[in-house]
């Protein structure tokens, strides 16, 4: 089975933190190496960051929050741990965390409202 991030284990996302409020982990999905599907560009290792579509799996995610209010603000049923997410490349939290591949890695660390939209391949 192929793993789907470092952060995925028997197909399930196993991620030790979890959020508050609205906040979400999403791991980033690495740059492309090629810029044509068949493969036909490549993209040299120092470019590569220049293609990062701000696409990632989204890890762990928040209950909500209540506003000033006390009105209750939950978060889309549709974000579940697991889904591919479209974020802000903008957000400049990064966490780092080891995955099970005893690596560490780079982990956004953003608010809900930061996701634009879930992406479906």
């Amino acid at each position: 089975m192929k793993r789907l991030s470092p952060f995925h284990v028997r197909g399930k996302v196993r991620f030790p933190w979890r959020p508050t409020a609205d906040r979400v982990f999403i791991f980033p999905c690495p740059p492309p190496t090629h810029y044509i599907p068949d493969g036909l560009l490549e993209i040299p290792e120092k470019f590569q960051a220049e293609y990062v579509q701000g696409i990632g799996i989204l890890l762990a995610i928040g209950p909500g929050f209540f506003d000033d209010k006390g009105k209750w603000h939950g978060v889309p049923k549709e974000l579940v741990p697991g889904v591919y997410v479209k974020y802000d490349q903008e957000v400049p939290w990064r966490h780092i965390e080891t995955g099970a591949d005893k690596k560490k890695h780079a982990i956004i660390f953003c608010g809900a409202s930061d996701i634009s939209g879930l992406v479906e391949f």
